[in-house]
């Protein structure tokens, strides 16, 4: 009885992670899969591909707090949404896509707050084909806000330089 326990909680444990496990979002070995929070990164994906400023606007508090590369802090979603309607602006002009998924290497979630460590990967595409890619890295926290929604409090990035070729 206990053998058959061990193997429903290890067959449980397993499945959790390899669920958490898509094209757009990675867990490293010892972070653990988190529903909610997970949600977040799935819509924020959907976002990018579908280029949907309000979607990934929603994804952020009222005040949050957005630490975009060589610039001041933006705060609030209103903020944050325009500056995304921006960028995807820019992607549609240019006859455009891209998609963004998302390798966490570090997780912390309490009852109500918990962070993420990780690395982002852009890739652009004309004509269904890649134009370009890149990487960045990226802290994210989130909080459970009153009605029991997940959404990013601070989002700090910065772009990851492109190893050089071996001489």
């Amino acid at each position: 009885m206990k053998k058959a326990a061990f193997v429903v909680i290890l067959t449980l444990s397993f499945s959790a992670v390899i669920f958490a496990q898509t094209d757009d979002l990675k867990l490293r070995s010892g972070v653990t899969p988190n529903k909610s929070v997970d949600e977040i990164y799935r819509q924020f994906s959907e976002a990018y591909r579908t280029l949907n400023v309000d979607l990934v606007a929603n994804l952020y508090t009222q005040n949050a707090a957005y630490l975009v590369p060589d610039d001041e802090v933006m705060t609030g979603r209103e903020k944050i949404r325009a500056s995304f309607q921006g960028f995807f602006d820019y992607v549609k002009s240019n006859g455009q896509t891209m998609t963004i998924s998302f390798d966490i290497v570090q997780r912390t979630v309490d009852k109500n707050i918990g962070y993420d460590v990780g690395i982002y990967t852009l890739r652009r595409f004309k004509d269904g084909k890649e134009i370009s890619s890149g990487q960045g890295k990226f802290v994210v926290v989130a909080v459970k806000e009153t009605d029991g929604r997940w959404r990013f409090q601070v989002d700090g990035y910065s772009d990851i330089k492109p190893k050089s070729a071996a001489k």
